[in-house]
């Protein structure tokens, strides 16, 4: 039996507390403290700032381009701000541990393919890496370009949601059709049935109802008036329905990391990005050997990972962490994965930024705030994936390097036939023109010089 299938057959209050918020499972304790004593390194995953609603319903009156200041699903101007706030918050957090300016050996910024993350992470490093100096290239702007690293969504496993894997299509598909999904419809039909014939869409599941409320809730945020069919299921204060409403929104971002082996498929990449840099400054490697090994070890030797991405990337990844709070995650939220060494040895300290500049430290279910590296890795090693394109049932990728050598082998190995077929084929063709008094060794046999023809 499936872990699905497993959690299907439990008993519904065994569900229900399986989805209750985490807090109720591990702690939380808002800090205002700064302990970086023997920090090592830190991850930070944020996600964008404010936005424009990415895909208005139907029949929302303001589904017009012309509604808004920039198109649909773009960063706006304080989705900017939140984010240059955001680096200078990160600068200020961080100052005794990362230089003044930015250097290339101590950060790395990365960003999922999509216009609003790229640009959040713009942002981001304008307030955390103001110029100074000769890196000042322009007198009267006091902004520097730092480099963002990204791939295409559909190769992004690491952040991006829209990352190919048919295994995690296919459990996708099963959740869908589970009785646990299908009787969340049931329970709320009357809820599903109003929303839809209000909006234009046929809605039968609750990431459909994430969409909607994403809407009515940035179109609340810049102050536009509501039809008035919202006044039944928002906000959350109208009643039993709209709590109802907010609540199915929220469970949607547990879907993607609902059970264990979607946890393994969908936040799996991250933890696992996350013990191999650790496990980099445990056992560092000499800038040495290779090209590939000296950009690796200069990699792994950074102090800062920066990941901008999306309330789809920070929610499984704290879902599959075992520390998500059941909230959607606000804009400019952040998850902090810091490093640090102390006496009895290295120890992992996670922590989340909501809306607020207080830090949030999260207890990962069976360890202290204070995580030994060792026991961090043990807790974590069911959700991080053996070979993530084999469990998604993708064609493996050979080593780089052997994929190189076996390149340049079959180059080598094509020249050589060419070279072989060319020479036979100009002998064929000068022994037919040869005289019929000549002997057939003489038209057989050429001298090695004609190869220098080809």
């Amino acid at each position: 039996m499936n872990v699905l299938a497993m959690v299907l057959v439990l008993p519904m209050p065994f569900l229900q507390l399986l989805l209750l918020p985490l807090p109720l499972l591990s702690q939380y304790t808002s800090t205002g403290s700064t302990d970086l004593q023997g920090l090592k390194v830190v991850h930070l995953l944020f996600r964008h700032g404010d936005r424009t609603p990415i895909n208005p319903y139907p029949k929302d009156p303001y589904k017009a381009a012309s509604e808004w200041p920039v198109g649909f699903g773009q960063l706006t101007s304080l989705g900017k701000q939140e984010q240059l706030r955001l680096g200078q918050w990160v600068r200020a957090r961080y100052s005794g541990f990362l230089g003044a300016d930015y250097s290339e050996k101590e950060v790395y910024v990365r960003s999922t393919d999509v216009d609003r993350t790229l640009m959040s992470a713009s942002a981001h490093l304008a307030g955390l890496f103001p110029p100074h100096g000769y890196l000042q290239f322009d007198p009267d702007l006091a902004w520097q370009p730092v480099p963002v690293h990204t791939v295409p969504k559909s190769l992004d496993a690491l952040l991006s949601s829209h990352a190919t894997c048919p295994r995690f299509d296919e459990l996708q598909k099963e959740l869908e059709e589970s009785k646990f999904m299908k009787d969340l419809y049931t329970d709320n039909r009357d809820m599903f049935e109003y929303i839809s014939a209000n909006t234009g869409i046929n809605v039968t599941t609750i990431t459909e109802l994430d969409y909607i409320y994403d809407s009515l809730f940035i179109e609340s945020i810049y102050n536009k008036s509501l039809p008035d069919w919202t006044a039944k299921v928002f906000p959350e204060s109208r009643g039993e329905m709209a709590r109802q409403f907010k609540k199915l929104r929220d469970l949607s971002f547990t879907v993607d990391t609902f059970t264990n082996e979607l946890k393994r498929l969908k936040g799996g990449p991250f933890v696992q990005e996350l013990l191999d840099h650790f496990e980099a400054v445990r056992h560092p490697q000499p800038p040495m050997g290779s090209m590939d090994k000296r950009e690796e070890a200069e990699y792994q030797g950074r102090k800062l990972f920066i990941y901008s991405a999306h309330d789809t990337t920070v929610a499984p990844i704290l879902h599959t962490l075992g520390v998500f709070n059941g909230l959607a995650p606000p804009y400019a939220s952040m998850v902090i994965v810091e490093l640090l060494e102390r006496e009895a040895g290295l120890h992992v300290r996670l922590s989340y930024k909501n809306t607020t500049d207080s830090v949030f430290v999260l207890t990962l279910p069976g360890c202290q705030e204070l995580c030994p590296l060792d026991t961090f890795k043990a807790l974590t090693a069911s959700v991080v994936p053996s070979n993530w394109r084999e469990e998604c049932g993708l064609p493996s990728i050979a080593d780089p390097v052997v994929q190189r050598v076996t390149l340049l082998a079959a180059v080598a190995s094509s020249v050589m036939a060419a070279t072989v077929l060319g020479a036979t084929l100009v002998m064929l063709c000068r022994g037919k023109k040869a005289s019929p008094g000549v002997s057939s060794s003489t038209s057989r046999y050429q001298p090695v010089r004609q190869l220098d023809d080809f």
